[in-house]
């Protein structure tokens, strides 16, 4: 069975930007997102997948672009190469509730 943490973060920047950050520096650390949800532009969530070994150079990169909860190091094996799940609840500041995708018309 695998295990997994749920962390919370939040952010002051442009949702855009830093969802683009936040998907380079998950790769980077060998994660791989599995699925996420838009809750307008206020929220996302995120469920990825990852070494048990790469979560404290995730979270450490993380924290480096949000704000996240902290990281309980005493349940973390460095040594580990078994698959945890991350479940990270991502709030933006900058929402408004209201959030809208221009798609370009179509001839036709």
């Amino acid at each position: 069975m695998q295990k997994k943490l749920n962390w919370e973060a939040f952010s002051g920047e442009d949702r855009n930007n830093i969802l683009r950050e936040i998907q380079n520096v998950i790769s980077i650390n060998d994660g791989c997102i599995l699925n996420f949800n838009m809750f307008s532009d206020l929220a996302l969530s995120l469920c990825v997948e990852i070494e048990e070994k790469k979560i404290l150079g995730l979270h450490k990169a993380l924290k480096s672009l949000l704000k996240i909860s902290d990281l309980d190091l005493g349940i973390i094996n460095q040594n580990s190469q078994k698959e945890w799940l991350l479940f990270i609840n991502l709030s933006f500041s900058k929402g408004t509730g209201d959030l809208k995708m221009k798609v370009p018309e179509v001839p036709g």
